[in-house]
């Protein structure tokens, strides 16, 4: 099997039948930075962050990182002077910004993919301001139905492009994992929602 290209992969995000998954995200996507007061915000993980073509332009001032440099380049080409900046941040590595730097902090089914989540988790809190608002997505694994899809027909679309899922995600989160993660690095008012389905975890906390 080939190794998975997530750059080519963000491409379906917005569109069908893929929108049933991603759709709900997009949507508190726009709820979560409409309802935070400050102008900075973070997308870690971004990929070439297509959904902020859903999001009103306003005077907010968005910063990208992704661990892909092609994802960061064309972020750059789509959203011009909205993006204030776009990093390449190496896997494992600390961001590259100011602690208490932001005021919402979003991650959209990245944690997922980090074998050692906890790490991860106190750098998006660490470069959060205090007041500031966490935005986590990642698949919910306490849904049987996202798991024997994951294993059938997802499994087969991805054989179709020359790699397996087996792999993909090595930290699966359930409802109780995702609170606990967060409630480990100092978060508080957390809330963790069953969205799209159920087979999104949505949740949101306050440093």
């Amino acid at each position: 099997m080939e190794p998975v290209d997530y750059f080519a992969n963000h491409a379906h995000k917005l569109k069908f039948p893929w929108t049933l998954y991603h759709g709900p995200i997009v949507d508190l996507l726009v709820s979560e930075i409409s309802r935070t007061p400050g102008l900075e915000v973070l997308n870690v993980g971004s990929g070439p962050f297509f959904e902020l073509q859903r999001v009103p332009n306003d005077k907010r001032r968005y910063t990208v990182c992704d661990i892909d440099e092609r994802a960061v380049r064309l972020a750059r080409e789509l959203h011009g002077e909205r993006i204030k900046a776009a990093d390449v941040v190496g896997i494992g590595q600390p961001l590259p910004y100011a602690t208490d730097a932001f005021d919402l902090v979003v991650s959209m089914d990245v944690i997922e993919h980090v074998t050692d989540p906890e790490p991860w988790a106190l750098e998006a809190f660490r470069v959060l301001r205090p007041g500031g608002r966490l935005f986590f997505t990642t698949p919910n694994y306490g849904s049987t139905s996202l798991r024997v899809i994951e294993q059938t027909a997802l499994e087969a679309v991805a054989r179709s492009h020359g790699f397996s899922r087996a792999e993909l995600h090595p930290t699966k989160f359930d409802r109780r994992r995702l609170e606990d993660l967060l409630a480990d690095v100092g978060a508080r008012d957390i809330r963790v929602r069953n969205i799209s389905y159920g087979w999104v975890l949505a949740a949101t906390a306050t440093k």
